[in-house]
């Protein structure tokens, strides 16, 4: 049957718009859509115990512990292709505070913090850069950080890194004329809030893999 005015061309327009019509239901429910990300996933592994709860009104939660380390996030989150995309909200990262610096002894480096208790200075290391270049990392004690140096080899910066946490302090310069005695205050703020912005979630065949802390945790979806 002809219709007039509608050639082989318009044939083919219409063709494939019916395809694209019956097509575009079956392309669409191929990729994942929010309904099916929602849930309750575990990432737990030897030593390590990890949580990810996806939520239907667009918010999630996070946490993750591993030895002495706690961690926590909460925010938003959104599909893009097969990734579930992380945004935390509004995080205040931990600080630290010089509260004084000023001569002491001529030979030493001495770090003191203020604590809560006297374990708590044990959390933190001295990084401390020598003046031929180098780095020496540096515990500190119940009692802070007495570090002994020769006059012709003084330390020309500190820095200071609570490990477990990686929260690492601007480097303060060293010289005779500023001092070698410093005193810092922690103020940990969010301390253990994880900021994510905008990290990726890759959606596997039985949850979600997030890269995280150099490595990738595998969530299993235990519950929708």
């Amino acid at each position: 049957m002809r219709f007039p005015g509608f050639g082989l061309r318009g044939f083919a327009v219409l063709a494939a718009s019916v395809l694209a019509i019956v097509a575009g239901p079956a392309l669409a429910a191929a990729g994942p859509t929010p309904a099916s990300v929602v849930g309750v996933y575990d990432g737990g592994q030897m030593e390590v115990a990890a949580g990810l709860e996806i939520r239907a009104d667009g918010t999630f939660r996070f946490a993750l512990s591993y030895g002495a380390m706690d961690e926590e996030a909460a925010g938003h989150w959104a599909i893009q292709g097969d990734r579930v995309i992380l945004t935390s909200d509004p995080v205040v990262a931990p600080a630290y505070v010089v509260v004084s610096q000023k001569p002491g002894d001529p030979e030493v480096l001495r770090v003191i913090m203020d604590s809560r208790d006297a374990d708590e200075q044990q959390n933190f290391q001295a990084l401390i850069t020598r003046a031929d270049g180098g780095v020496e990392g540096v515990q500190l004690g119940v009692d802070g950080l007495s570090w002994s140096f020769a006059p012709s080899a003084p330390p020309t910066s500190v820095r200071l890194l609570l490990g477990v946490y990686g929260v690492t302090s601007a480097a303060l310069p060293l010289s005779p004329a500023a001092g070698y005695l410093v005193h810092y205050r922690f103020v940990p703020n969010d301390l253990g809030k994880v900021a994510f912005r905008g990290a990726p979630a890759t959606i596997t065949d039985d949850g979600l893999a997030l890269d995280f802390h150099g490595g990738v945790i595998k969530f299993r979806r235990v519950r929708r």
